[in-house]
C-alpha cells in the first residue's frame, strides 16, 4: 500500500496569490490623474486581484474616456482581453 503516500516533495505546490496593484499604478493608467476618486482606486484595486494588468488598463479606460460604469467597462473589458 506505498502506492498511496504520497511524499512530501510529490504533493502539489500552492500557487502564490497575485496581489493587489497599488492605487498609484491604477491611477497612473488614467490620463486625467484626478479623474478616480477613492472609492473607485479601492474598488479596481480589489478588482485587480483576479484581472490581468492589460484589463484593468482597458478598465480605466473605458470608465474614463468613454463614460462608463464599472460594471459596463467590466463586461466590454471581458469581451475584448478576457480575464
Amino acid at each position: 500500500m506505498a502506492y498511496n503516500k504520497l511524499v512530501k516533495k510529490e504533493l502539489p505546490r500552492m500557487l502564490t496569490r497575485k496581489s493587489m496593484l497599488s492605487g498609484i499604478l491604477i491611477r497612473g493608467y488614467a490620463k486625467n490623474k484626478n479623474f478616480l476618486s477613492d472609492a473607485m482606486v479601492m474598488r479596481l484595486r480589489v478588482h485587480s486581484k483576479h484581472h490581468t494588468n492589460k484589463h484593468m488598463k482597458s478598465m480605466v479606460y473605458k470608465m474614463e474616456r468613454m463614460g462608463m460604469t464599472f460594471t459596463k467597462a467590466h463586461e466590454e473589458t471581458l469581451k475584448k482581453y478576457g480575464k
